[in-house]
């Protein structure tokens, strides 16, 4: 493979975001991971001090990548994948005028790998219990405007200004966006994170220690990649192919994941549309990388204090007690009663003590995408409860009291989200389930004493209804749910 020096036309603004600089800690990382963390089949390297470096770009995230961290032994009936191609190293002198990009390991993946689940990767977790999960901080760190809040907690963002690299367009309404694993939990799972415990998995799941490991996406180009490599999807807008290329790398190094020929071959390709001359390097030594990270940010004029447009914001706001905001605060996703098509349903709350909420208008969607919008008059009275079912015929929907009725929509058995929004755009609740929260036959309830549109992003504050209804399923459809403890 030759490596190109590659002209643009002096066009070199192309690159959303200047996260090069970090790419030094990462590479670094990523050479302590490959040796406390092995891959199967991966070259020795040489044990080599690497400095402390700090992430550029930190605002409020919370470094979680620890490479050095003991993974879970590797089942003993599960396979490990072994090495099946080895890409050339470019005809380049080694510390010259190349930018040094690590070598992935390159592995197939066998059939009879253990199943993936999405429920073993725990993610969007309020790890400094500020309110805001990993989602919202990565909103809030990436707008380049200082975001809006749905409710004065500032928990849950709803506007700002965001620049999608995989579509080159620019957001203002965070419902707009999915927040993406640049390398998917199922393509981490199947490049080795199968071997890893719960804890790691959590870990890789929320990391924020560089600001590419998770970006904020248009929702539907992120839908259409899902959990395919580069060698099946790659971004709409090709002037972002030269970072994602390097940044799947360096996030697959740093976690010391595999790649396949196909994978690696299309990162290759994507490498070759780089402005700069790039090498791949088996190792490397820290100032070397240095160095070179530093004329690379010299050539497109980066400063070493650069923060790509991120918004100075200030503090977080002290939670206020909760009011106000509809909560949703239970679901039957699986009744047993009657089929499903007939007994779904969910409920929501009103915790204000004194406002009526009139849902004229409002809208109840899965994800951000399409959904229903009530259009009659729907009221729900302060300190109550509500009931939206798939069917509210009482003799066909296994007795349930329903508030209304809607259309379009249903909910998964295996995992799912639900949104409440406002006329005006506004996302007032999401609740995301797993499989894990599905119960035949019983509602997925939300422990009272979490009732506000923060708690119930926890799925440790959700659990199977207690109480038996008249159908013999168990819910509290319209009222107080049972208590989790």
């Amino acid at each position: 493979m030759g490596w190109a020096n590659v002209s643009f036309g002096g066009k070199s603004g192309f690159l959303h975001r200047p996260a090069l600089a970090v790419l030094a800690a990462v590479i670094l990382l990523a050479l302590a991971a490959t040796a406390c963390d092995p891959v199967p089949n991966a070259p020795d390297l040489p044990d080599v001090e690497l400095p402390a470096l700090p992430r550029e770009n930190s605002g409020s995230r919370n470094p979680t990548v620890p490479p050095t961290a003991t993974t879970a032994s590797a089942p003993t009936d599960s396979p490990v994948p072994t090495s099946t191609a080895t890409p050339t190293t470019p005809d380049i002198t080694a510390g010259g005028d190349s930018i040094l990009v690590p070598r992935l390991e390159i592995a197939e993946i066998p059939a009879d790998l253990p199943a993936y689940s999405r429920d073993d990767w725990k993610h969007w977790n309020d790890t400094d219990k500020d309110c805001q999960n990993t989602r919202a901080e990565a909103l809030v760190e990436e707008s380049t405007a200082a975001p809006t809040f749905a409710t004065d907690r500032r928990c849950r963002v709803t506007g700002g200004s965001w620049n999608g690299p995989y579509t080159g367009q620019t957001f203002s309404d965070a419902g707009d966006l999915d927040i993406d694993h640049l390398v998917p939990l199922k393509n981490a799972h199947l490049s080795g994170g199968w071997r890893w415990d719960s804890e790691r998995k959590e870990d890789y799941a929320n990391s924020m220690a560089t600001d590419y490991h998770l970006i904020a996406v248009e929702k539907y180009a992120n839908r259409a990649k899902g959990a395919r490599g580069p060698e099946e999807w790659q971004p709409p807008d090709a002037s972002y192919h030269c970072e994602y290329a390097y940044y799947w790398i360096a996030v697959k190094a740093a976690w010391g994941l595999t790649a396949t020929a196909a994978e690696w071959a299309a990162l290759e390709e994507m490498l070759g549309q780089c402005p700069l001359t790039l090498e791949v390097v088996d190792d490397a030594s820290p100032a070397t990388i240095s160095r070179d990270v530093a004329r690379f940010r010299e050539e497109f004029g980066l400063s070493g204090n650069d923060k790509g447009g991120t918004a100075t914001l200030a503090p977080t706001a002290a939670p206020e007690p909760f009011a106000g905001s509809l909560v949703i605060t239970e679901l039957m996703p699986d009744p047993s009663a009657v089929r499903d098509a007939a007994g779904e349903w969910f409920e929501i709350h009103n915790p204000d003590p004194e406002r009526t909420v009139n849902l004229q208008g409002w809208m109840i969607r899965k994800e951000g995408g399409d959904g229903h919008r009530i259009s009659g008059e729907v009221e729900i009275q302060p300190g109550g409860y509500l009931v939206l079912a798939r069917n509210a015929d009482s003799s066909a929907n296994g007795d349930i009291a329903a508030g209304y009725q809607y259309q379009g929509i249903n909910l998964t058995n295996d995992g799912d989200v639900i949104e409440l929004v406002e006329p005006t755009g506004l996302v007032v609740d999401r609740v995301e389930y797993g499989e894990s929260l599905v119960f035949p036959g019983a509602a997925t309830s939300l422990d009272p004493d979490a009732v506000d549109a923060a708690a119930n992003d926890d799925a440790g504050n959700w659990c199977r209804a207690a109480t038996q209804m008249p159908n013999g399923d168990f819910g509290t459809p319209g009222r107080e749910n049972d208590d989790c403890g």
